[in-house]
């Protein structure tokens, strides 16, 4: 008879104990919740950058310039009082170069975006290489993967190539035969390895003869380089 006493007493410990471990990890799920939903970066024709991005339910986020190292950091965190879950921001840059910070409290994370490119007034008046790319946009998604959109010039010829020494996504341009002026392409990351585009442009130049003749070392700007989830 103890013993069939003992019994409901030994499932109602059971059971809560099922609870307990369950609000866990249900509290654990909740707590590694990455709080920056997608985001896409983006050149117009103008050689102005914007950026937006979207968050999930209940964030905020604040805008901060870290002066010592140039960078646009965007600091999220939950809050019941978030007003808008998607953000849109202008950006110069510093030079020849745009940085970007996401910084997640909830995991304690920090991904990056630099942009190595010419800054506004110098794509107004800069040379063929910055004129054979009209503008250009990279996108997270999320599955995990990034879109790049691009549009060139008439008579632009584009090559997609991926240099496996140097892990890089090159898009080669030069004047020549086009096969459109509007591209995408769906590029993959590998965890923990560092997501790099560049725009390869080959130019070429004019003797005093009249004549066209290729540079031997082409001009990579703009690059991208997408550092995703490092820890703080």
């Amino acid at each position: 008879m103890k013993i069939i006493k003992l019994l409901p007493l030994f499932v109602a410990a059971t059971l809560i104990l099922s609870s307990c471990s369950s609000n866990e990890t249900l509290s654990e799920e909740h707590a590694k919740k990455n709080l920056l939903k997608t985001f896409k970066v983006k050149r117009d024709a103008t050689g102005a950058y914007f950026l937006d991005f979207d968050l999930e339910n209940n964030v905020r986020t604040e805008k901060v310039i870290n002066h010592l190292t140039n960078t646009n950091e965007f600091h999220l965190f939950e809050s019941d009082y978030a007003i808008s879950s998607k953000v849109s921001e202008e950006l110069l840059i510093d030079g020849n170069k745009l940085s970007i910070g996401f910084i997640d409290t909830n995991l304690d994370h920090r991904s990056t975006i630099t942009i190595e490119d010419e800054n506004v007034s110098s794509i107004k008046t800069s040379a063929k290489s910055i004129s054979m790319l009209k503008e250009y946009s990279v996108s997270s998604n999320d599955d995990g993967t990034f879109d790049l959109d691009f549009k060139v010039n008439s008579q632009v010829h584009v090559d997609f190539v991926y240099n496996e020494e140097n892990n890089i996504y090159e898009v080669h341009l030069e004047e020549g035969k086009s096969s459109g002026v509007n591209f995408t392409r769906n590029l993959e990351k590998v965890d923990g390895q560092t997501l790099k585009i560049d725009f390869v442009n080959h130019l070429s130049t004019t003797s005093s003869k009249g004549t066209y003749a290729r540079e031997l070392k082409p001009k990579r700007k703009p690059r991208v380089i997408i550092v995703d989830g490092s820890d703080l």
